[in-house]
């Protein structure tokens, strides 16, 4: 039997989230209670996930290509497609939140709240979804509830990238583990930036245009490029920050006793590039305030009776 494309798509997608559904399953059992919430997250992304393209196989096989794509099935392809970002940035926010060295009470409370209007994110995007505005021509359409809610998604995105920098510029404060997790954090951002631009272009598309980014009848090479291949590489760098991580008793003990290995820090990649920005800034700045006093000096000199 001749598979379509889209359809290898989806097989390969099926099998890759079921590895990583063990992974996180595995991952959230192993870290136990009040460090496992980000695999949770990981969980059910996967579920969603292994849910959308198993429908997304069901409808390719029960309907013809040239049928309209506006079944129930293929709603719910298009409402969990839209709605992964959501366990996605919450298992970001909170493996921030598990840094508690440079991260502060502050950024604390941002992160946690972050979770608020990611929730209200996903009830609009359903809402959207089900509305029967979205089904009215051949392609899935984003109503006005589904734009807000993507373009929530881009308001949350932004606020992850302010507590991601703020938190690196406190680099000197963390211990060998959450420099770990935060150089995993910092380079999933570029991945997480082009799935986010796929969703908004998605969006705000003109229905008058050729919809080569639907999540339906759009480009599957575009979706695979700018949203399955970005997310499988942002999920597995997780999930392999996870096996890397202590189990909780291990790392209750390092937080009490205050163990920074130092020398395991200055070789990630992070550090190094803070390293190499704080010499810029110094370079840059010293001189500039040796010529500040210089020049004060000779002012209240000449200016001295």
């Amino acid at each position: 039997m001749y598979l379509k494309y889209g359809a290898i798509v989806n097989i390969v997608t099926l099998v890759i989230y079921f590895v990583y559904l063990c992974i996180a399953v595995w991952l959230a059992i192993r870290q136990g209670l009040g460090h496992n919430f980000p695999w949770i997250c990981m969980i059910v992304l996967a579920l969603c996930r292994l849910t959308q393209v198993s429908l997304d196989l069901a409808a390719t096989s029960m309907f013809p290509p040239a049928s309209a794509s506006n079944t129930s099935l293929e709603s719910g392809v298009a409402i969990l497609t839209e709605i992964s970002l959501t366990p996605l940035f919450m298992s970001t926010a909170s493996m921030l939140n598990m840094i508690s060295g440079p991260k502060g009470r502050r950024m604390q409370w941002i992160l946690f709240l972050l979770h608020v209007p990611l929730l209200i994110s996903l009830v609009l995007i359903i809402a959207g979804g089900i509305d029967p505005d979205s089904r009215d021509s051949p392609t899935f359409a984003a109503t006005n509830t589904t734009k807000a809610g993507i373009a929530i998604y881009c308001a949350c995105f932004v606020v992850l990238i302010f507590a991601t920098t703020t938190i690196a510029a406190r680099l000197y404060l963390a211990n060998a583990v959450e420099v770990k997790i935060l150089s995993t954090v910092v380079l999933s951002l570029p991945f997480f930036l082009v799935d986010v631009v796929y969703m908004m272009c998605f969006a705000f598309e003109s229905l008058r245009g050729d919809q080569r980014f639907n999540v339906i009848s759009g480009s599957v090479t575009l979706q695979l490029c700018m949203q399955v291949i970005m997310e499988y590489v942002i999920v597995g760098l997780y999930l392999g920050l996870g096996l890397e991580l202590p189990q909780k008793a291990a790392w209750l003990r390092d937080q009490v006793l205050g163990d920074h290995d130092y020398d395991q820090m200055r070789d990630t990649f992070l550090w190094k590039m803070y390293e190499g920005l704080s010499a810029v800034v110094a370079a840059t700045v010293m001189p500039a305030l040796m010529f500040s006093h210089w020049m004060l000096g000779k002012i209240l000199r000449s200016g001295s009776p």
